[in-house]
């Protein structure tokens, strides 16, 4: 495998990790009917952040991220890419 290819499939793995932190925390909720659509939900990025913190303090998330800064700064960008109100496919259903 390619370098370029490997170091694609490491950021879409960091980026999973930190999507299933910040779902974990409720910042983001993955809807029941629609399992690739995720949007916001009650809790405040800093959930996430805390909870990510948390799981590298105890050794839960070794060699997933290269810091704590790159932690952080992956879980903001996989809430800003989810930030929508609600699921999309479920707007869609209801208006047709």
């Amino acid at each position: 495998m390619g370098g370029a290819k490997r170091m694609m499939e490491e950021e879409e793995s960091k980026r999973q990790v930190a999507l299933g932190i910040a779902i974990e925390a409720g910042v983001l909720e993955q809807c029941p009917s629609h399992d690739d659509c995720v949007y916001l939900g009650g809790e405040e990025i800093e959930s996430a952040y805390k909870l990510a913190n948390y799981k590298v303090s105890h050794g839960e998330l070794a060699d997933v991220f290269d810091d704590r800064r790159e932690m952080t700064d992956i879980i903001k960008a996989v809430v800003d890419d989810n930030s929508a109100d609600e699921c999309y496919a479920c707007t869609k259903n209801w208006k047709e």
